[in-house]
């Protein structure tokens, strides 16, 4: 019954978002979007907009696909993408410092873990496609939006391991579609650290239910998508259902 609650919890804060415009689901198609292609091929884009890849990537899906304008080289105008090339060079924005860059991430030592450079970058893009929509909203906010993004990605056909390659990082859970739930924690401490906000991986490398545990101006949240609850912690450390 417990369980049942915060699905719906989770679910009615998705709709929310989806309805107000604010959250985006993750694509799926045929290749990925070149964001240096797509300045350099449509300057009046760039002009509009700049060069942030997420905003150029926002524009092709919105309104470049229809208009036929091409993702990337020798791409079909129009064809679909799925998310963002791995070499993608992501622009902080200059008031914020977000999103947070790779080498200034809070968490970065335990986020990386045995990933490579391509490959962090790769779950990098990834996890900053699934929280642009949520910049700027009360962090509590974010914190639902993206246990509600990471557990959708997780219904929508991963697979649950704990011992296939990635199974424990972000890189396995954004970009191969293998599941932990220490991989969805770190998953999740990607998408916090990008936003700006530092976490504790609680139980991080025990045979244990592992989340994440976010200060929010004195009160402590748990945000974890594997574990169906989002939402303060009923006591230091303490998982309401597990």
């Amino acid at each position: 019954m417990k369980h049942k609650k915060i699905l719906t919890v989770l679910f009615t804060a998705g709709v929310m978002l989806l309805l107000a415009g604010k959250f985006s689901l993750p694509a799926h198609a045929a290749s990925t979007f070149d964001p240096a292609y797509y300045a350099a091929a449509y300057p009046d884009v760039a002009l509009a907009l700049g060069t942030d890849p997420q905003m150029l990537l926002n524009h092709y899906i919105a309104c470049g696909m229809a208009e036929g304008r091409t993702p990337y080289q020798g791409a079909a105008p129009g064809a679909p993408v799925d998310g963002m090339a791995a070499n993608a060079v992501i622009t902080p924005n200059a008031a914020t410092g977000i999103p947070v860059p790779v080498d200034q991430l809070a968490n970065l030592s335990s986020l990386k873990k045995k990933q490579t450079n391509a490959e962090f970058n790769q779950a990098y893009n990834a996890a900053w496609e699934t929280v642009a929509p949520l910049v700027g909203l009360p962090k509590e906010e974010q914190l639902m939006g993206i246990a509600v993004a990471l557990r959708y990605r997780f219904e929508s056909g991963m697979m649950y391991s704990m011992s296939t390659p990635h199974y424990n990082d972000p890189y396995g859970y954004f970009i191969l579609g293998t599941a932990s739930c220490a991989g969805c924690a770190r998953a999740t401490g990607l998408c916090l650290n990008i936003l700006g906000m530092p976490y504790e991986h609680v139980n991080e490398n025990q045979y244990s239910h592992q989340w994440c545990r976010v200060n929010i101006d004195g009160t402590y949240w748990i945000c974890d998508a594997y574990g169906l609850y989002c939402g303060p912690e009923p006591a230091p450390y303490m998982h309401p259902y597990l």
